[in-house]
Parts: structure tokens; C-alpha cells; sequence
């Protein structure tokens, strides 16, 4: 045998080999999407077998039964690109690519973060999850919803399956023709039939060099470098989100959570008293109410709210201000709350027997500083009321100063960056 004969049958193997691999890669999707859509098809036709009804009525049924089949088919293919699409195109990404002596890669995006809450559940910049693992399974899946490298593979896998592998699979279905043909007649026929189809192996396969890397390689530049930046700015959000969720949390179970145990008792307070004196019962619930959202607030601003909680204070308190508008609602009622936290501080605490409320804007800063004449030894250590003002405040990218020696007296200064209405 000439060495050119050799080269030939080598090609000619090689071809085949390669033709049948592209054939097992990208029948997947054609072999499940055909058999169910047929198999579907059939089984809601029998449904109508042996219905008689007029031409109207027929086409009608046809149709839902079509549709019927239509949906099943989806659903099969749906799960096929879900389940085995990404082990299929990387498969499909490494053996062309080493055919073709140039790797394909893809270039997918990276999965938002995922971040457990103070509640014990996992945020995965959607929603919530009760563990980890499902919560950075939803997260996989979602990215591969709106990934461009997943929609390239989408495109693939079933354009694949109506380009490529018809074309591969002509050796094959041209020898099988050829050979049911030579054994039916007429027999020159089916030889020249299994001569041609053998003589396309070597060429077949070459059908996926110009779409393999065009399908299944990167996003283009320009695309990828928009997507890489939208993704950047959806993890900001996602961690903001976060960042905002854990605040709420500590939030809630620093402030409100306090206050409801309060409400709760208050409320039991009042109730004991309305049999015995109607009247303070009364007096109870109005304090109540207007604790939990104290009218005065809204309707005439910080200052004025801020000498309200001074007049209910249980020690003399002076309150002193430079605010010449009503700040931002958001910071306004934080930084209202922070003084009245400080000032049931005082209360539990201090022992004093006097204080005072300084508010001050300047620079577009707000401050807010509560001083007592008290016993001192105030401190923002872990775990304290201080500590969780001073994470509260730091959402608004405030900070609280404590100068509180032992002995008193205690000044506490909160500050937060915003704008006057």
C-alpha cells in the first residue's frame, strides 16, 4: 500500500471517527426533542381516535392535540439543555477544539455573592433560602437565565442539531440507504451509494470548524466588556441590598424589638388599669401611641419632636438648636430615635440629675449631642445599646462619639452627613 493510499485511509478513519463524535454530541437534543414531540404526538391523537365529529369541531381538537405535543416537546428539551446542556458543550468545546489545534473557551459571569443574614438565612441578591446550597443553586441557576455564554450554548445545541448533525451523520445514514438499497435492488445503485457516502466521512465533520467557536467560544469583546460592567453594578446592588437587609435585622432586633417588649408591657399596664382608673389607663395609651410613632415628628420635624422627648424625661433636660430645616425623613427619624435611646440611657443609667440636648447642623452635617451630669462609664462595647446606635447610625454613614469617664460626666455626640429640605 503507497503511502498516499495510507494518508487516505488515515483521513478517511480519522473522518469517521470525528463524524461519529459530533453525531453522539449533538443528537442528544434531536434524538429527545423528535422521540418526544412523535411519541407525544401519537399518544394525544389517540385521544381522538375514534371521536366523530363535524370539520369545525376536528381541527379544533388537532390543534390542542398538536399543542399538547408542542408543550411536552418543550418541556423535554428545556430540561435537556438544563441538565446535561453545559456538560454537553463542554464536552463539544474540548474535543473540537483539539481537532481544530485552538482551544475554545467560554466566558461565563461570575455568581453574585451569596451572604448569610442575621436570621439565619442565606441572600443570594433574589431571595431568600434556608441553606447555603440552595441558596448558591438558585443563584447558578438564575445566572445561567441571563448569561450571554449560556445563550450561546442554547444556540448551539440546537442549531447543532439541524446543521451539524445531519451533515455528520451522512456517512452513516448514506451507508445504511446504501446497503438496504444493494440488498433490495438494484444493487450497483446501493454500492455507489455506500461509495459516496463513505468517500464524505473525511469531509463531514469539518461542518463544525466555523461554528464550534463561533457558538460555544466568548461572548464578542465589546459585549462582554458591557455585560462584565452591568454585572459589576447588579454585585454592588446585590451587596448593597445585603448590606441594607442586615441593617433592617440589627435594626429590628436592636430598636423595635426593645420597644414592642415596652409596648407589651405598657399595654398590660393600661389594662390593669382600666377597671381601677379609666383615666390614667387613657393617659397610658396616649403615651403609648405616641411612642410608637410620636405625630409630632411628621408633622412639626426633629427639633420640635426632640423637645417633646425632653419634656417627658425624667430628669430636667435643656435643648439647645442650630437646625435651621427640617433634615432628610430617613435621617431625621434615625437620629430622632438616637436621642431617645440616649435619653432612656440617662434614665437607666446615669443617675443624673440634669442633661442636655444639643442638635447642630454645619457643613452638611447633622449632630445630635445628649451630655449628662451622670455617674459616667458609658462605653460602646460589644453587645451594648451604644454598639448597636453606632452600627444604625453607620448605615446612614453617621458615627457616634462616646466621652464618658468614670465619674461623669457622659457626652455622647451623633453625626450624620445629609441635606436640609
Amino acid at each position: 500500500m503507497g503511502k498516499g493510499t495510507a494518508m487516505g485511509v488515515r483521513d478517511w478513519a480519522r473522518g469517521l471517527y470525528r463524524s461519529a463524535v459530533l453525531v453522539a454530541l449533538t443528537g442528544p437534543v434531536a434524538l429527545i426533542g423528535g422521540g418526544v414531540a412523535v411519541g407525544g404526538l401519537r399518544f394525544s391523537l389517540s385521544w381522538s381516535a375514534d371521536l366523530v365529529a363535524s370539520t369545525p369541531v376536528m381541527l379544533l381538537v388537532y390543534t390542542g392535540e398538536g399543542l399538547m405535543a408542542l408543550v411536552w416537546t418543550s418541556v423535554a428539551l428545556w430540561a435537556t439543555w438544563a441538565f446535561a446542556g453545559r456538560a454537553l458543550c463542554d464536552a463539544a468545546r474540548r474535543v473540537i477544539g483539539g481537532w481544530l489545534g485552538t482551544p475554545i473557551e467560554a466566558r461565563y459571569l461570575p455568581l453574585p455573592p451569596v451572604t448569610q443574614m442575621a436570621t439565619g438565612y442565606w441572600w443570594n441578591g433574589t431571595e431568600y433560602h434556608g441553606s447555603e446550597r440552595e441558596a448558591r443553586r438558585r443563584a447558578k441557576l438564575d445566572a445561567r437565565k441571563r448569561d450571554p455564554q449560556a445563550r450561546r450554548e442554547l444556540r448551539w445545541l440546537f442549531g447543532a442539531a439541524v446543521t451539524v448533525l445531519p451533515v455528520a451523520a451522512l456517512p452513516f445514514i448514506g451507508t445504511a440507504a446504501g446497503i438496504y438499497v444493494a440488498v433490495a435492488g438494484p444493487w450497483p445503485f446501493g454500492i455507489a451509494l455506500i461509495l459516496a457516502a463513505l468517500a464524505s466521512a473525511p469531509f463531514a465533520w469539518r461542518i463544525a470548524r466555523p461554528l464550534a467557536p463561533r457558538l460555544l467560544g466568548p461572548v464578542p469583546a465589546t459585549t462582554d466588556k458591557r455585560v462584565e460592567e452591568l454585572e459589576a453594578i447588579r454585585a454592588d446592588l446585590t451587596r448593597s441590598q445585603a448590606s441594607e437587609l442586615e441593617r433592617i435585622e440589627r435594626g429590628l432586633h436592636d430598636g423595635p424589638q426593645a420597644r414592642l417588649v415596652a409596648l407589651g408591657m405598657s399595654m398590660g399596664a393600661a389594662e390593669r388599669l382600666v377597671e381601677q382608673d379609666p383615666a390614667a389607663a387613657l393617659t397610658e395609651l396616649r403615651s403609648l401611641v405616641r411612642g410608637i410613632n410620636p405625630p409630632v415628628l411628621t408633622e412639626r420635624g426633629l427639633v420640635d419632636a426632640v423637645r417633646a422627648l425632653a419634656l417627658d424625661a425624667s430628669v430636667p433636660v435643656d435643648v439647645r438648636s442650630n437646625v435651621p430645616s427640617r433634615p432628610e425623613r430617613p435621617v431625621e427619624a434615625a437620629v430622632y430615635f438616637a436621642v431617645a435611646e440616649l435619653l432612656a440611657n440617662v434614665a437607666k443609667h446615669a443617675h443624673a440629675t440634669r442633661a442636655s440636648i444639643d442638635l447642630d447642623y454645619r457643613d452638611r452635617m447633622l449632630t445630635a449631642t445628649v451630655t449628662d451630669d451622670g455617674v459616667g462609664g458609658a462605653s460602646p462595647a460589644a453587645g451594648s445599646g451604644l454598639s448597636g446606635l453606632e452600627r444604625r447610625m453607620a448605615a446612614f454613614d453617621g458615627r457616634v462619639e462616646v466621652d464618658s469617664p468614670a465619674g461623669g460626666p457622659t457626652r455622647v455626640k451623633v453625626t450624620v452627613p445629609c441635606a436640609l429640605s
